[in-house]
């Protein structure tokens, strides 16, 4: 109990020390939620499409309105199975995406890190569900191992360690800035 006590203390003083809002006090968590995806297979590529629906805890939220960008990761990974053996995980690819707002224009701004494109939004929603879409993803060039079963998965975060330090300070503490989905799981079909 003395640990949590301290761990809250310290949290009022960062905040207070650094006069940012009370971004700790995030009531609700938000969440990744895949609304649709598939694998497919391309002229010897093995490729992806996927869409999340992301909704942003409200602290994670407050902090975007109030200038902090927010960086967002889908991580992809096919997964060779094993009957008798662990899975082993043959490709492991991060995608991210960094959220911004901009006050002054009243507009999201949505950067694809891996791609270096981006675009502009005028709602939250649209510049979420931009973030959230995987098109043409490139899984593999390799050709699957013939007679091995695959299974693809996906699953969406916010990259806490991408926040400011004060931000990030109180991400750690409060449990509602905690935004990763568990794992979307569907068999490869070749």
């Amino acid at each position: 109990m003395p640990y949590l006590r301290m761990q809250w203390l310290m949290a009022v003083l960062i905040m207070l020390a650094t006069g940012w809002p009370a971004f700790s006090a995030a009531d609700d968590a938000g969440e990744f939620l895949v609304e649709d995806a598939h694998a497919w297979s391309d002229a010897g590529l093995q490729m992806l499409d996927a869409r999340f629906l992301t909704r942003l805890s409200s602290g994670a939220r407050e902090a975007l309105e109030n200038g902090v960008p927010l960086v967002l990761e889908f991580q992809v990974q096919l997964v060779k199975t094993h009957k008798w053996f662990w899975d082993t995980v043959d490709v492991d690819l991060t995608q991210r995406r960094q959220l911004e707002y901009h006050a002054l224009s009243r507009s999201y701004l949505v950067k694809n890190l891996n791609a270096g494109t981006q675009g502009n939004y005028r709602r939250l929603e649209d510049a979420l569900l931009a973030a959230g879409t995987l098109q043409n993803l490139v899984l593999t060039k390799e050709p699957l191992q013939a007679g091995r079963r695959y299974i693809v998965r996906i699953r969406g975060s916010l990259d806490i360690e991408s926040l400011p330090t004060p931000v990030r300070v109180l991400a750690y503490v409060s449990s509602a800035w905690d935004m990763q989905s568990e794992w979307y799981a569907w068999p490869l079909l070749r």
